[in-house]
């Protein structure tokens, strides 16, 4: 039956006449050449404009909002790691290193569209197809979600495409049998979630609420949690789950839960935007007198260190990745200017100095300032968490995403097949990077 179906249909896709096609959008992003490439998928921005579909039209085009600074030092750190290589003759030698990035908006099915155009080499995604044969793809970077970067790796595992993470933790992607070509620079939250209960015995809480995001994220870094609550004798008050399907993130039923409950620590396994709505529905109620014990998901956010925040959120502890430094990087990021002409640099050039830039191309976001940037703004007076450089944690994970993939990369260089023959490395296979 299926070659049947087949056969009536293959017509159909190669007729000069009819044609059939995705009428899908291309996502904006930013490329370097090089003689192998890289993908990488980030969340510039943090948050969407949630709007109906009624399944009688196609869905609009997702319309981002929250830049965010800290993703784009991470760009930044990214842009400086591929500069160390390609100078670096130890590495990759005779060979350029280039670069794909795309801002998923921290929205799942751009996540998706952005790996298949990495995936393809062309604007428009097609499935199964490397239409790119001149530059390899090397692996990808990402995603920054546990659920999305489980989604990819079943793609991207497909044919064994390295797949470097640096901030997705759920202890679920250590399952080489599901995800053979995921890797990470971060650890589990198999170890966090230890963490955090010796936290709370240290502090003689014995009586705390669970707050999680509903993703894999969340919900299976929660569970662990409970799981050695139940073993530490810890009482559990209430579960409750932040909702991101829903535009406010099912808040007012959670502040209600947390202003009725006795429990005073409430342990929080969650990200940064993800929380935001439900810290802003207690401002609106004025909840204070709680300790939030943090994961490592918003425990260091610039997005909590406003005023607005600081009654909410006094006497809050939690865990955070270690943090590095990267010589020369302040220098880099702050060499950054209007002048440049990309993108990026616009809306980054917006968020931090609350100006507009005009005729620029048509983004997803648009600035509500009425003031023009001139392009004599100077970023040296500038204190703000991109240009904080003295305790990089996510940034460094990319930075070290970056040297990870490079160093697989020329290490396979030389690789010699079991026949003793020697493979051109433009004409290597994903799979092959694994397996060293």
């Amino acid at each position: 039956m299926w070659t049947l179906v087949f056969s009536q249909l293959f017509p159909v896709f190669h007729s000069d006449d009819q044609r059939c096609h995705l009428d899908a959008y291309q996502l904006e992003g930013m490329v370097q050449p090089g003689d192998i490439m890289i993908g990488v998928v980030l969340p510039l921005h943090f948050g969407r404009v949630y709007q109906k579909v009624q399944f009688q039209e196609k869905p609009p085009r997702t319309t981002c909002t929250m830049f965010h600074l800290e993703t784009f030092q991470q760009v930044q750190a990214l842009q400086f790691a591929v500069q160390e290589i390609n100078k670096n003759s130890n590495i990759l030698s005779n060979l350029t290193l280039g670069f794909q990035i795309f801002d998923s908006c921290n929205v799942i099915h751009n996540e998706l569209q952005a790996v298949l155009q990495m995936l393809t080499g062309l604007g428009s995604a097609i499935p199964n197809y490397r239409c790119h044969q001149g530059v390899p793809l090397g692996g990808i970077i990402g995603s920054a979600s546990s659920t999305y970067s489980m989604m990819l790796a079943h793609i991207l595992g497909l044919y064994r495409y390295p797949q470097v993470s640096h901030y997705s933790t759920s202890r679920l992607l250590s399952d080489k049998s599901k995800f053979p070509s995921f890797f990470r620079t971060v650890p589990s939250d198999y170890f966090q979630s230890h963490g955090l209960v010796k936290l709370l015995l240290h502090f003689g809480w014995t009586y705390v609420g669970l707050l999680a995001v509903d993703n894999d994220y969340g919900q299976d870094g929660i569970r662990l949690v409970k799981q050695e609550l139940t073993k530490a004798g810890i009482c559990v008050a209430f579960t409750e789950y932040i909702l991101t399907r829903e535009p406010n993130h099912n808040a007012p039923r959670i502040v209600q839960v947390i202003k009725e409950t006795p429990a005073r620590a409430i342990v929080i396994f969650s990200t940064d935007p993800d929380l935001l709505p439900v810290f802003q529905e207690m401002i609106k109620q004025n909840i204070t007198g709680k300790i939030f014990v943090a994961s490592e998901g918003w425990s260091t956010s610039s997005m909590y260190l406003s005023n607005r925040f600081s009654n909410l959120l006094s006497g809050s502890i939690g865990l955070s990745f270690y943090s590095g430094t990267i010589p020369g990087f302040e220098h880099f990021i702050k060499k950054v200017h209007l002048s440049l002409e990309q993108e990026w640099i616009k809306l980054f050039w917006e968020e931090t100095f609350n100006c507009r830039v005009f005729n620029k191309s048509v983004t997803d976001y648009i600035s509500t300032s009425e003031k023009e940037c001139n392009g004599t703004e100077d970023l040296a007076n500038i204190q703000n968490s991109y240009t904080d450089v003295s305790s990089l944690r996510i940034t460094n994970k990319v930075y070290t995403a970056v040297h990870v993939l490079s160093k697989a990369l020329d290490d396979f260089e030389g690789f010699i097949s079991q026949d003793g023959s020697h493979i051109e490395f433009r004409n290597f296979k994903p799979w092959q990077v694994t397996s060293k």
